[in-house]
């Protein structure tokens, strides 16, 4: 037995007052996600993307925030779920959240939202989708990399039948990582989203540049919208548009709101003329 100063031996395991607390934690963590759920305790804030040829609001990426205490990232909180194995529920009851809002956009701005690939495996999606009311040429779904894809045939055949309805795919934070650029290899999606840390500096970055240059090409060849995220400056906007990229979100641009008042007004703004990031 190890006891040398203390330590308690390596054969003991876990203390009681250890094995009580992660029941605790377990049991917390179960009545939040169910009260989240329960109550539908989130709502929706878009943010604006806009077309760098017609310099108007084309789309609008549906951003979900969860009002409930503790106060925490909209990514713990997907993640919590995930780890009660409640984390389809709660992309869900996101999603269906967008889409019922989206009802409040104009019908010229399509909706982007964010799912998992096995949330795409999922029959729910179909009834959230025919229940919302919107034509499927105006919504996007946004493949996320909350798990790896082990076996991507069933995933194309999913995503085959939604495309045939008119629904769009995008790959979010292309660059980011090796998976995003598997994701684009096997799904070739309809729009392919820059991921911010790909954009920031990009007007002083060669190497950046470069990458966005090949990508725009890569688009090009595929026939693929090209979106550049977390455009912060004037600089980053004009060094992307150089670059023949399509659009661009960012703070720069427009910050997400859940103000429906504030979505009018992107399209009211962009249809009169000021150029994006000065209204």
């Amino acid at each position: 037995m190890l006891a040398i100063f203390g330590l308690p031996s390596l054969l003991e395991g876990p203390r009681l007052e250890d094995q009580t607390e992660s029941r605790l934690t377990a049991a917390q963590t179960q009545d939040r996600i169910d009260a989240v759920l329960a109550t539908r305790a989130l709502v929706t804030a878009f943010q604006p993307i806009y077309s760098l040829e017609t310099r108007t609001v084309v789309g609008a990426e549906a951003l979900t925030r969860i009002v409930s205490s503790p106060v925490r990232s909209p990514e713990t909180w997907f993640a919590e779920a995930a780890s009660i194995g409640r984390g389809l529920d709660l992309e869900f009851l996101a999603m269906a959240t967008a889409l019922r809002a989206a009802g409040q956009l104009p019908e010229s701005v399509y909706i982007a939202v964010n799912l998992s690939p096995q949330a795409c495996l999922d029959p729910r999606l179909t009834d959230i989708l025919l229940k919302s009311g919107l034509p499927p040429r105006r919504i996007v779904v946004e493949i996320t990399e909350r798990a790896a894809v082990p076996d991507y045939a069933p995933l194309l055949l999913a995503l085959a039948e939604l495309r045939r309805s008119g629904l769009r795919i995008a790959v979010d934070d292309a660059g980011a990582g090796f998976a995003s650029m598997r994701h684009i290899l096997r799904l070739r999606p309809e729009l392919i989203k820059l991921d911010r840390s790909i954009v920031a500096g990009i007007d002083d970055d060669r190497s950046k540049r470069a990458f966005v240059a090949a990508m725009v090409t890569f688009a090009e060849e595929t026939s693929a919208g090209l979106i550049a995220e977390g455009v912060e400056t004037q600089s980053e906007l004009a060094a992307v548009a150089e670059l023949g990229i399509n659009s661009a979100q960012g703070y720069f641009l427009g910050t997400p709101s859940v103000s429906a008042a504030k979505w009018l007004g992107w399209t009211q703004l962009s249809t009169a003329g000021p150029a994006p990031g000065q209204q």
